[in-house]
């Protein structure tokens, strides 16, 4: 049997703009989100994190899940950035 290893992620607030979407997108969007950080975001790498901005651009036919993977992706790569700044700041003397 395979382990779940999905983990939990809070998140404190999340704010979106999408043009020309509907809240009820945007809600499932965040949702979608939260699902991949829960899924992408090792264990070992969950931090408190204050606050964080990312800007992604989706073509304008983008479905929900392609928005939610395109942002979560961002979100992963900007914490990896962050989390390599404090592990090289730790290492100075």
């Amino acid at each position: 049997m395979a382990e779940n290893t999905m983990s939990v992620i809070q998140i404190g607030q999340l704010n979106l703009r999408i043009p020309g979407r509907s809240t009820d997108t945007a809600h499932q969007v965040g949702n979608g989100i939260a699902q991949g950080l829960a899924q992408k975001v090792p264990t070992a790498n969950h931090h408190r994190l204050g606050a964080l901005s990312v800007r992604v651009q989706a073509s304008a036919n983008a479905t929900e899940s392609e928005m939610s993977d395109a942002i979560a992706d961002s979100i992963v790569s900007a914490l990896s950035k962050e989390s390599s700044k404090s592990t090289s700041k730790a290492r100075k003397p």
